[in-house]
């Protein structure tokens, strides 16, 4: 999981930052009326796999700094991911053909504490 290699702690945080990235810009998209993505169940597994990944990326950054503070960075974690995902529920209520939806925010929560959950796992393996 090293997938950059520096001594310099900003590092850690590309890979999150362009999933970041991603994310701002498809939830920013426009959306036609009839888009087939939005149907179904395929749009929730979108918002819980998108916050499983950011939350993963956003707990191994911290790991990369801090291997000791096991439960704060996976509580900051759940915060930031959670968090960001309220935030672009908020921002879609201005994108044309987007709206905001608690259930939404309810999977990406999901998708957050999956990833909090599969990262203590993973890399701390206490």
């Amino acid at each position: 999981m090293d997938w950059i290699k520096s001594d310099k702690p900003i590092f850690n945080w590309v890979p999150t930052l362009i999933w970041i990235a991603v994310i701002s810009l498809f939830s920013t998209l426009p959306l036609e009326p009839q888009f087939p993505l939005t149907v179904g169940y395929f749009d929730k597994l979108a918002h819980f796999f998108e916050y499983t990944i950011l939350s993963i990326l956003i707990s191994r950054a911290f790991y990369r700094q801090n291997r000791n503070c096991v439960y704060r960075s996976l509580l900051f974690t759940l915060i930031l991911s959670g968090g960001y995902g309220i935030v672009m529920e908020l921002i879609q209520l201005y994108v044309p053909g987007r709206e905001a939806s608690s259930i939404d925010v309810i999977f990406n929560f999901i998708g957050a504490l999956t990833g909090v959950i599969l990262s203590k796992v993973v890399l701390w393996q206490k």
